[in-house]
């Protein structure tokens, strides 16, 4: 393989690993990381939020999630945030095909000021084919 075709190779993998930031509620900062399909599952299985993790560290909300979605998805996390409630939303900005992979993704909430949150996450929508679900949820204190 010559050595310009291992860059490209490397660049698609680091583009496909990239996290992403975006401007959320005022005071409060989120990122948030989804991996490439780290399994193409049997279409048998069914889709779904799979294990929803969240926990405190040094004043930061971490949210991990092994999540079952269609292999052609491109992931996009926002946060809405009310009153004590976080909303942590997964939506698809992809596209829609028959297989399945599993997904891990993560996610930070910091800047916030302490107290006790509500940390929902809600997903995956995808226009009017898939509803945003409850997905896990959890109350954390800061």
């Amino acid at each position: 393989m010559s050595g310009r075709r291992k860059a490209i190779i490397v660049v698609i993998v680091c583009l496909a690993l990239v996290g992403c930031s975006e401007s959320h509620p005022a005071g409060l900062a989120f990122s948030y990381l989804v991996g490439g399909c780290a399994e193409e599952l049997e279409s048998t299985r069914s889709m779904g939020g799979g294990e929803v993790e969240i926990t405190v560290e040094d004043g930061i909300i971490h949210v991990e999630q092994q999540l079952t979605y269609v292999c052609c998805a491109e992931l996009k996390l926002t946060v809405e945030q009310e009153g004590n409630t976080l909303r942590v939303i997964e939506a698809n900005a992809g596209e829609i095909c028959r297989c399945l992979c599993e997904y891990q993704v993560q996610a930070e909430i910091a800047d916030l000021d302490p107290g006790t949150y509500e940390v929902q996450v809600w997903g995956v929508q995808y226009e009017d084919l898939h509803p945003l679900e409850l997905l896990g949820e959890a109350t954390v204190t800061l």
